[in-house]
């Protein structure tokens, strides 16, 4: 029998360098919010067979290799940035800019783009918690996991991570990845799912394992592999773009049952009062809505310049009923701004 996920319940783009990682020490590079700013997009959901009709024939990745402090190591295909600008260049009919919003030198553009085309090193403190703490069959106190929510997933790493143990161990489980923008769904989001998919097939597992980057063909075969395996296992794949609040229009928009324990996944959500006060709404909401939930976010203690912090995110989940405190992992100090995990569960 598989081991089901356990996590002890108890109640800049990315560069050229296929080692990169966001590390934001300095300033988040944003856009001042003005009265000019567009309004926010809202919430939808998307055709995950739709989306992955879009997928070119051809992807070029990049590997990561993370390793946890107990020594635990995944190795994480992600899509090159190179060839989502190869993509956006071929379908470019000078009709929309949206799509190449994210590919300035800017991380944030209020209402327009989130930051979903980098990888934050924030999420990679995430994978390697993942690592260390779940899902481990030495630990026999834990609670099945039976929806894992990341959101503002952007490449989504740490779901990338829970969704290959899925694969691999034959887990039914509900992912719901959401991003403020359709365009990192599409173009980043589902490319890594579907190249997380093909790392665990023994016919394509060799060149994921023997380099550090390459490209692999995206077959109509492998498309139907992988919506096979979904359906099979099940696992249930909900997409969703757009703004967190209202919040009643995205707790519409996410499948969930009062028994269905929920775990949520967030890097880098608060790093402004105004992106700290819609997260905190909205995941306090998700986790009031089924008996037994927590969330673990990943942050810097304090975003100079742009006014987020840990202190004020625990706050704001008292004022939400809920209770927050930070965690400890191995490699958390480092140099200049501290990151931090904090898990938050009601009250």
């Amino acid at each position: 029998m598989a081991q089901p996920f356990s996590f002890g319940f108890s109640g800049d783009d990315i560069e050229d360098d296929p080692n990169d990682v966001m590390n934001h020490d300095e300033n988040i590079g944003i856009e001042s919010v003005g009265s000019n700013d567009p309004p926010p997009i809202e919430a939808r959901t998307h055709d995950l067979y739709e989306l992955l009709s879009t997928v070119p024939d051809k992807l070029s990745y990049t590997t990561l290799s993370i390793t946890s402090p107990k020594g635990f190591t995944i190795r994480v295909p992600r899509r090159e940035l190179f060839d989502v600008r190869i993509q956006l260049m071929a379908e470019d009919d000078g009709t929309s800019l949206d799509a190449l919003s994210g590919l300035d030198d800017l991380d944030v553009k209020t209402n327009i783009y989130e930051g979903g085309y980098k990888t934050w090193e924030c999420s990679i403190d995430l994978v390697k918690f993942l690592l260390d703490r779940g899902p481990r069959k030495d630990l026999d106190d834990l609670v099945r996991v039976d929806h894992v929510i990341e959101m503002g997933c952007g490449t989504a790493l740490p779901s990338l991570l829970l969704f290959h143990y899925a694969l691999k161990n034959a887990v039914p489980l509900y992912i719901t990845l959401t991003d403020y923008n359709a365009d990192v769904l599409r173009l980043v989001t589902l490319p890594n799912l579907l190249l997380t998919f093909a790392s665990t097939l023994p016919e394509h597992s060799g060149q994921f394992t023997d380099s550090d980057s390459g490209d692999i063909e995206v077959t109509e075969e492998l498309k139907r592999a992988f919506k096979s395996a979904l359906t099979s296992l099940p696992i249930t794949l909900t997409l969703l773009s757009g703004s967190w609040t209202p919040v009643p229009r995205l707790l519409s928009l996410i499948p969930t049952a009062t028994e269905m324990n929920t775990f949520i996944l967030a890097s880098e959500t608060i790093y402004s009062p105004a992106s700290l006060a819609a997260f905190t709404e909205a995941m306090a909401a998700l986790l009031g809505r089924v008996k037994s939930g927590k969330a673990v976010v990943a942050a810097k203690r304090v975003y100079f310049g742009v006014g987020g912090s840990i202190d004020e995110f625990r706050e704001e989940c008292a004022r939400k009923g809920c209770v927050a405190y930070e965690m400890e992992l191995e490699g958390l100090e480092g140099v200049g701004v501290r990151r931090c995990l904090v898990e938050v569960q009601m009250y």
